[in-house]
């Protein structure tokens, strides 16, 4: 049976996290396993991760780095760990707030499966039928970000950014075995790698039903100067072509 292996990063997220979601969810889906990657968080967030692993029948995994690193880092160590196990046809990511919902996530994976296709993301897409709530903000800043990375890469992607993502196992492989050079624009770094890697890949990008920021995002004004510094970085490290 196809297996698909989610990574969930995590810093400082005991208010956020829902361990009764995750635990209702894979009883439903017997293909699945959660990778957590706690990201050195400094709250109650083991404990949570810890007992959630102890009440899931081996369908739960979870990573303590010592120190904080960043979603990039964490990111990456899970997919590493995925990889490992080789039993996955499927490595995928989602953020822990499950701003995306577990059910839109496991689409992406069906819609892989069903096109065939090497990968599948989602994008934050408001039309006629779906349901997304993000500040004024977010908005504007994500729409800025994804102009300036279509200006200079051509992707003809509407939303990198958004954190669910889902892709076949050997494809995810050959994209991490370096390092990230950026901390918030990995994502981006994925596409790029992929497209430079002179193969077929394939993909869908596939617009959300729903989509909630349910609060405590690391995203705010503040952050402006350091995600100017980050596209310095990814314009920097990555060429155009």
């Amino acid at each position: 049976m196809p297996k698909i292996a989610v990574i969930i990063p995590c810093y400082n997220e005991a208010k956020r996290l829902s361990p009764e979601i995750f635990k209702n969810f894979l009883i439903l889906k017997s293909d699945i396993e959660l990778i957590f990657v706690n990201d050195g968080s400094k709250d109650k967030t083991s404990e949570i991760l810890d007992a959630l692993q102890n009440e899931s029948y081996n369908k739960v995994s979870v990573i303590n780095l010592p120190k904080n690193q960043g979603k990039a880092v964490a990111i990456r160590e899970g997919i590493r760990n995925a990889v490992a196990k080789n039993i996955f046809t499927h490595i995928g990511y989602l953020d822990a707030d499950l701003s995306t919902g577990l059910d839109e996530f496991y689409n992406l994976y069906y819609l892989a499966n069903k096109q065939q296709v090497d990968y599948v993301f989602s994008s934050r897409v408001k039309m006629l039928g779906s349901k997304i709530e993000r500040s004024l903000f977010r908005h504007f800043v994500g729409r800025f970000i994804a102009t300036l990375i279509d200006v200079r890469y051509r992707l003809g992607i509407y939303d990198t950014q958004c954190g669910a993502k889902c892709f076949s196992s050997n494809l995810i492989e050959h994209v991490c075995n370096e390092p990230f050079k950026t901390k918030w624009f990995f994502d981006v770094e994925i596409f790029l790698r992929i497209r430079n890697n002179q193969s077929t890949f394939e993909g869908i990008e596939q617009p959300l039903k729903k989509w909630k920021n349910y609060g405590g995002s690391k995203l705010n004004i503040w952050k402006f100067p350091m995600i100017l510094k980050e596209i310095f970085l990814l314009f920097k490290n990555y060429s155009k072509n």
